[in-house]
């Protein structure tokens, strides 16, 4: 692996640290810190054009891609990716490990410094890296043109990008968020939106957002009511998700493994939690009912004739007799 930091001074213009660190020492918290945080978030073909750059000998993009604004988007991405390898290795440094056991190495001029202070300093690089990296997927998002390699959208998700889903659902224009809720999205789109539509007009929608550069009227009608219930249903999911690691001896809490013994920083509590949830849930299911009852009533053997001809297709009169998305306290929602 090719290192998009390679000496000390990078790291310097990210935080604060004494000069007398070697980058050497260095190296495995940023290796793990490009593989685990940045490629996920860059998509190969661009990680890779800026490993090549950093190579000794640099292999020329071949999609157009200048030098110049490689060099400026390393830039960029040294400060998140400096900012989680100290967030990786604050708690292996100044410490020996050794046959005699694991000591903490100290001084007459430098103590450790209490765990407060470690964690609190970890908590401000993590939330600084985070921010950082949400600043470069911003700078890409609005210059595609210059970085033909990086794909942010999903061809194949109904919400391809940031600022449609924080149309809809408040994420703080978080590229971090949406590229977490991916997973979700898709699995949401699977279990609620192909059986609402039919699967043959939810092929024929995927298909239409693939290939052709602008969508029918009656395509984006449909899309106006799909994203908000698409959204809704995706935060509902997430909210018990999201915040969870499913681990091989168990499962935690991560923002509460992450900011333990932080006074200023507290995961939301469960409560709190399950309220938005099912607040979600409900506005999810009422948009669901309104693009069920829309299709109900719109659709014929001219528009929408798929799911006319589908199963799914209950006519006007019944449209808004169907018991799929009765917002009641005690029914869950259920597609037949």
């Amino acid at each position: 692996m090719t290192r998009l930091i390679d000496n000390l001074s990078q790291v310097l213009t990210a935080a604060s640290i004494n000069v007398s660190n070697s980058i050497e020492n260095w190296f495995p918290y940023i290796d793990e810190a490009q593989e685990s945080f940045i490629k996920p978030v860059l998509g190969n073909v661009l990680y890779n054009q800026l490993q090549d750059l950093m190579a000794l000998d640099p292999v020329p993009p071949d999609d157009g891609t200048t030098e110049a604004n490689l060099v400026k988007l390393i830039e960029m991405i040294r400060k998140p990716l400096a900012l989680y390898a100290l967030w990786l290795g604050a708690d292996e440094f100044g410490v020996s490990i050794s046959s005699q056991g694991i000591q903490v190495i100290e001084t007459p001029t430098h103590k450790t410094a209490p765990q407060y202070r470690v964690q609190n300093l970890k908590e401000n690089w993590i939330r600084r890296a985070n921010t950082s990296l949400d600043l470069v997927l911003k700078f890409l998002d609005e210059h595609t043109e210059d970085y033909p390699g990086y794909d942010p959208q999903d061809a194949d998700l109904f919400i391809r990008g940031t600022l449609e889903f924080n149309s809809e659902v408040d994420i703080r224009e978080s590229r971090r968020v949406f590229v977490a809720l991916k997973p979700v999205i898709r699995s949401v789109e699977r279990k609620y939106i192909r059986p609402t539509l039919s699967a043959e007009l939810f092929d024929e929608l995927k298909s239409a957002l693939k290939s052709n550069p602008e969508l029918t009227q009656d395509q984006k009608a449909l899309m106006e009511l799909i994203r908000p219930a698409l959204a809704h249903l995706t935060i509902a999911r997430a909210l018990m998700e999201i915040s969870i690691d499913v681990l091989d001896w168990g499962i935690f809490d991560t923002a509460g493994n992450t900011f333990a013994n932080v006074a200023s920083k507290q995961a939301s509590n469960r409560e709190k939690i399950a309220v938005m949830a099912e607040a979600n849930q409900r506005d999810g299911e009422a948009e669901l009912k309104a693009l069920q009852q829309f299709l109900d009533e719109t659709a014929s053997e001219t528009v929408y004739p798929l799911y006319f001809n589908s199963s799914r297709y209950a006519g006007k009169a019944k449209a808004e007799q169907r018991i799929e998305f009765f917002n009641k306290p005690d029914n869950s929602f259920f597609l037949a």
